[in-house]
């Protein structure tokens, strides 16, 4: 198991389905953290198939700023200003857990890549990355082993009660043979307070929430 520690100055994950404002999603979604994996790793078959995410955070503040999209039509670019929610001062941890072989690839990848690293938007730079490898989830025994003010996304399904705000988003993309989207994934997601999740796992440090 891997865990990232990542730190980015601003992000926003656009929940597609609001238009005017974009909204951000308070945490990477799935979809988002698979693309930077299978990015890093020169489009490797990294997906919910084979590899379980865990994904939680914080920001301290928010942000509505203007900025000028550009869409391009049949008749050529089309302009338009819109605002835009935009997380300040991230902190994400992200699990990750794969077969060996798999995992080593995404390791190799994180430790040598050449680039410069985003999560979500182009301008939405990586400033941090810490990589801790070979972890060890293990049930959580108190209440105080862990951090307290981090928000995580939990699964959620019918019947469950939902403590926390409901979201659905895209787990994964869904690609034919070519490699070309043709869909995706769909998951509902609760976002909470990782005190309010049960039964708890963790890293020594940090709950562990398989999605």
């Amino acid at each position: 198991m891997i865990r990232l520690e990542i730190y980015q100055e601003t992000a926003h994950f656009r929940i597609p389905t609001i238009g005017n404002p974009y909204l951000s999603y308070p945490l990477p979604p799935p979809s988002t953290v698979y693309g930077f994996l299978r990015h890093i790793t020169n489009k490797e078959s990294i997906n919910f198939e084979n590899t379980e995410l865990s994904i939680q955070g914080i920001y301290k503040s928010v942000s509505f700023e203007k900025e000028q999209l550009f869409l391009k039509t049949k008749k050529g670019l089309k302009t338009n200003i819109v605002p835009i929610q935009k997380l300040h001062q991230c902190n994400w941890i992200i699990h990750i857990k794969s077969p060996s072989p798999l995992e080593g690839n995404i390791l190799k990848a994180l430790e040598n890549f050449s680039g410069v690293l985003r999560l979500g938007r182009q301008e939405d730079l990586i400033i941090d990355i810490k990589i801790n490898r070979d972890l060890e989830e293990k049930p959580l025994d108190t209440e105080d082993d862990f951090e307290e003010r981090l928000y995580i996304y939990k699964r959620w399904e019918i019947n469950e009660d939902a403590d926390g705000s409901l979201f659905s988003m895209a787990l994964d993309t869904v690609v034919d043979e070519n490699l070309k989207i043709i869909g995706y994934k769909p998951v509902n997601l609760i976002y909470s307070n990782v005190r309010r999740i049960k039964p708890k796992l963790y890293d020594g440090k940090y709950v562990v929430q398989w999605l």
